[in-house]
C-alpha cells in the first residue's frame, strides 16, 4: 500500500492495537484467556470504523470486520458494550423504529408526497437518513425509477430501520425483529427487486440479512440506486442530457464499493451527465479513504470521525474539484459536518440528485 495508508486509526494514533493485525491478536488473546475484557479494550474495539480497508489488502484475506463485530458481541455479554451513545441509538430504534428517535410521521408525509402504492414489482427501501435527513434523496431516486416506467411501491410507515446498527455493535441478535419485519412486509408487497439509495442499507438488505438468516433466505432481489440507473442508460431507456457545467469527484462509501464491490456504476453514471467532468481522487475504489462515519464511530466519537473526514476533504481538493458526490446519506452528513466545521469551499451531493436533474 505504501504512502496509501489502509487504517485510519493507525494513521491517527499510530498505536498497533488499532490495525487489522492487532484486533486480530486481540480476538486471539481474548480466546486464549490472556487477556480480560475490559473498559479500555472495549474503547479500543468501538473505535474501529468497519470501514473494510484493512480485511481487503489483508494478504491472508482473513475478514477482520467480522473479527471486530464478534468481539464487539463478546464485550456485549460481557457488559461493556455497546457505549452509551449507541445505547441510545438502539432506544430510538426500539421505540420508533428509525435510528432518530422521530415519529412516523414523516415516513407517512414522504409516502403521501412520493405517491407510491405498498405493492409493485420494484420496492424502494428509502432507509431512516433518505426518509428522516434528506428526503430529496428518496424523491430523487423515485423520480429517475419513474422516468424509466418501473412499477415502484413503498412501505411507508411500515418500513423499519435495516438493523445495521445492531448488526455492528455486537448485538445482531437485536436485529433479527427488525429483519423478520422487513422481510414480511417486503414479501407483502410483491416485490421481485428492491431499491436502495442508502449504501449501508444496500449491504444489510444484500447481505447482513442473509449472513444472520442463511444462504436462500430473500426471494428478491437488492440493488443500490447506482447499479439501476448504470443499467438504464446502457439499455437507452433513460439520458442524461441536461447539461451539469460542474467538475466534481466520487467518494465510494465503504458499504458500496469495499464491502459489496460497486465501484464502475456510479461513476458511470456520473461519466453519463452532460458536460460533468468526473476527476479522482489519489485513495480511490477499494483504495478509498472512508469517510469518517460508520454509524457506531459517528455518533460516539464525533470528532475523530470529523478529523478523518477532513483528510477526505483535504484530498478532495488536492484533486483540484470543489464538488465531492457520493451514493451514501451518512457519508454526505459526516462530509458536510466536516465542510461545517472547516469552512472548507466543497459542495456535497448525493449521486441520485445530480442524475435526476440531469434527466430534468
Amino acid at each position: 500500500m505504501g504512502t496509501y495508508g489502509v487504517c485510519p486509526l493507525f494513521e491517527r494514533f499510530g498505536f498497533e492495537s488499532f490495525t487489522g493485525r492487532g484486533k486480530i491478536s486481540i480476538a486471539k488473546a481474548l480466546l486464549e484467556k490472556k487477556i480480560g475484557l475490559s473498559d479500555r479494550l472495549a474503547e479500543r474495539i468501538y473505535s474501529c470504523l468497519l470501514c473494510g480497508n484493512c480485511s481487503k489488502h489483508c494478504p491472508n484475506e482473513v475478514n477482520i470486520t467480522k473479527v471486530v463485530r464478534a468481539v464487539r458481541g463478546e464485550l456485549v455479554r460481557g457488559g461493556y458494550g455497546p457505549p452509551d451513545n449507541i445505547k441510545d441509538i438502539e432506544s430510538n430504534i426500539e421505540k420508533h423504529r428509525n435510528i432518530f428517535g422521530e415519529g412516523k410521521g414523516k415516513r407517512t408525509d414522504l409516502a403521501s408526497g412520493l405517491e407510491l402504492p405498498k405493492k409493485g414489482d420494484t420496492l424502494y427501501f428509502a432507509g431512516c437518513y433518505a426518509t428522516y435527513r434528506y428526503p430529496e434523496t428518496a424523491q430523487a431516486t423515485v423520480g429517475i425509477l419513474k422516468k424509466a416506467g418501473m412499477d415502484v411501491s413503498y412501505l411507508g410507515e411500515d418500513e423499519w430501520c435495516c438493523g445495521i446498527v445492531e448488526l455492528q455493535d455486537g448485538k445482531s441478535s437485536s436485529a433479527l425483529e427488525l429483519i423478520d419485519h422487513n422481510l414480511s412486509k417486503i414479501k407483502e408487497s410483491g416485490a421481485n427487486q428492491v431499491v436502495t439509495s442508502c449504501a449501508g442499507c444496500f449491504h444489510v438488505l444484500k447481505s447482513g440479512y442473509k449472513e444472520v438468516l442463511g444462504e436462500g433466505s430473500l426471494d428478491f432481489e437488492v440493488l443500490h440506486i447506482s447499479q439501476v440507473i448504470d443499467s438504464l442508460i446502457k439499455k437507452g431507456e433513460v439520458e442524461l442530457s441536461k447539461p451539469i457545467d460542474m467538475t466534481v469527484t466520487y467518494h465510494d462509501a465503504c458499504k458500496l464499493g469495499r464491502y459489496e464491490g460497486v465501484f464502475d456504476e456510479p461513476r458511470n453514471s456520473l461519466k453519463s451527465i452532460s458536460a460533468l467532468n468526473l476527476v479522482e481522487m489519489k485513495r480511490n475504489r477499494e483504495n478509498a479513504w472512508c469517510c469518517g462515519g460508520g454509524t457506531i464511530v459517528y455518533a460516539n466519537d464525533f470528532n475523530l470521525s470529523i478529523d478523518i473526514a477532513n483528510e477526505r476533504i483535504e484530498e478532495a481538493k488536492k484533486a483540484g474539484v470543489e464538488s465531492i458526490v457520493t451514493a451514501c446519506p451518512l457519508c454526505m452528513t459526516v462530509l458536510k459536518q466536516s465542510v461545517k466545521r472547516t469552512g472548507a469551499k466543497m459542495d456535497i451531493y448525493d449521486l441520485s440528485v445530480l442524475v435526476a436533474r440531469s434527466l430534468g
